[in-house]
């Protein structure tokens, strides 16, 4: 048996933190729905390296979970994921601060209609302070903390080998969610 076998997670995520997040939920047996934009689908596609026109990062990142392709900016779409909504116990995001909102897929709207829902939001600076609405990216974070410089030599910062902070963010996400389920 196991232990998330029962819950179904809407992932909206796109790149690395949240598909990161929903494949350690999706290990740990809940059923991930990754909504994906018609025609590009996630983000993540089109990074690579690609075997076979396939992003190695989407294969990885994205397995285990199934995939549906919305517009949630048509009212069609956005009609689908709300219904998707009432039998879901977590949606998981990780667009720019204010995006939810102007989809009218906010916390308000979907808590009037699944009461129980979980909401994780991942964000690079906050979502509530317009000044700081910006995405982030891992090489960003890195730089602007100072890791390149600590990880770099002869005062070259040097991006540390992976997308080390996308993948801690994902965890810690992670463990958030898996603490509200339970509480």
């Amino acid at each position: 048996m196991s232990l998330l076998k029962n819950i179904k997670i809407l992932d909206l995520t796109r790149f690395v933190a949240g598909p990161h997040c929903a494949l350690v939920l999706s290990d740990l047996g809940a059923d991930i729905i990754k909504i994906e934009k018609p025609q590009k689908g996630d983000d993540l596609r089109i990074i690579g390296p690609k075997v076979a026109n396939i992003s190695l990062w989407s294969a990885v990142l994205n397995r285990g979970k199934k995939s549906l392709s919305l517009n949630l900016k048509s009212e069609e779409g956005r009609k689908i994921f709300l219904k998707l909504v009432k039998g879901a116990d977590v949606i998981l995001e990780n667009f720019r601060p204010g995006v939810m909102e102007k989809l009218k897929l906010d916390w308000n709207t979907v808590k009037k209609i699944n009461k129980k829902i979980i909401m994780a939001r991942i964000s690079g600076y906050g979502q509530n302070d317009s000044a700081i609405s910006r995405q982030a990216f891992d090489a960003t974070v890195q730089a602007e903390t100072g890791y390149m410089h600590i990880s770099g030599h002869d005062n070259k910062p040097t991006m540390i080998g992976t997308v080390f902070l996308d993948y801690t963010t994902g965890l810690n996400t992670a463990i958030g969610i898996l603490a509200a389920i339970n509480s």
